[in-house]
């Protein structure tokens, strides 16, 4: 097995240097730190908690706490966490809470006391319960809504994006723009449903266009799947109502409104223009491929990393810090067109 010491040689720094980026500390250089990384790499180093938990006093074991995993946003930010993670010679323990306040707080209640740091996306934790679980274990929250505790959030410019969108698609003239994903069934106003339909009424505002509530289908969050999407798509159909672009709150979502669009004869996009949120895989496989934004998932890995290790270094900080991470829209054929507007002539 590898050690310390062989790593600093291949990577011609001192041993100080390779403590600093196995403990993940921020006095490096990102060159330096990318050429420690790949020296670890390299010879496939371990670095060894016990001995680093008797040195620093740090637990090498953090906690992910998520709503779900088989929405494929967060499937995919469980893997650039633990991506991450391993970064930074630190282990993660994944949690399912169903987005349930009590099931959040009993992750840091119950595991806490074994875990270094946690990581959590937050649904239903009051500012209360946040503090709770600051008092149980450092945390850094993955949310938009800002808690009147001691813990550091990374936030998903999920306003911003979906209003992007609507931007994007009324600069090529669609000017019947529906919704589909708003969720009104009592979650916090900060959800990624509500800051969403917030964006994309933005949107339609400073596009000077209408923003009918016959064109905004409500999906719950819970139930955001290509199943729903499909469902939902078909109950806008048949409402009777005049449109010809949707923008969906989640790419799973578009997905299956997609398919029923096909299945009721209407081309995609000659007829409906359609647009969804989260930039998965499939968004580059589907027929037609999807307009998407992109919510930065390893960035706000990297980040949420980050300010973890700095909040397990100094537990007792006050400081509540945010990093919202940036966002990219990709535009493809879903809005933007090819093969002759797919699903027919």
């Amino acid at each position: 097995m590898s050690t310390m010491h062989e790593v600093a040689r291949r990577a011609g720094v001192s041993l100080k240097t390779v403590s600093r980026v196995v403990n993940g500390e921020a006095a490096v250089s990102e060159a330096t730190r990318q050429k420690v990384t790949a020296a670890i790499a390299e010879l496939d180093f371990r670095p060894n908690s016990v001995a680093r938990k008797l040195r620093t006093g740090r637990i090498d074991l953090i906690g992910l706490a998520l709503p779900q995993l088989s929405q494929p946003y967060f499937s995919a930010l469980a893997e650039a966490v633990m991506r991450e993670a391993e970064r930074h010679g630190l282990t993660v323990l994944i949690e399912l809470t169903g987005g349930d306040p009590e099931a959040e707080l009993a992750t840091a209640r119950e595991h806490g006391p074994h875990l270094g740091g946690l990581l959590m996306y937050p649904v239903g934790l009051s500012d209360e319960q946040a503090r709770s679980v600051a008092r149980f274990v450092p945390t850094v929250l993955m949310s938009e809504r800002a808690y009147d505790a001691p813990v550091d959030r990374v936030a998903m410019a999920n306003r911003e994006g979906a209003r992007a969108l609507v931007a994007h698609m009324a600069s090529l003239g669609y000017t019947r723009i529906a919704a589909l994903g708003a969720d009104h069934s009592g979650r916090p106003e900060h959800t990624a449903a509500h800051l969403r339909l917030a964006g994309y009424q933005d949107g339609l505002r400073e596009a000077g266009l209408d923003c009918p509530p016959e064109l905004v289908q409500e999906v719950s969050t819970a139930d955001w799947n290509r199943h729903a999407g499909a469902a939902g798509m078909r109950r806008l159909i048949d409402t009777g109502a005049s449109f010809d672009a949707v923008v969906a709150f989640s790419d799973v979502l578009a997905l299956g409104a997609l398919r029923t669009l096909q299945e009721a004869g209407l081309r995609v996009p000659a007829d409906v223009a359609v647009a969804g949120f989260d930039n998965i895989d499939d968004a580059r496989y589907s027929y037609p491929t999807l307009t998407s934004v992109e919510p930065g998932i390893a960035q706000i890995a990297r980040e949420a990393l980050a300010l973890l290790n700095n909040r397990m270094n100094d537990a007792a900080a006050a400081e509540n810090r945010l990093i919202v991470a940036d966002f990219e829209l990709t535009a493809r054929e879903s809005t933007l067109g090819g093969m002759a507007a797919w699903g027919g002539a």
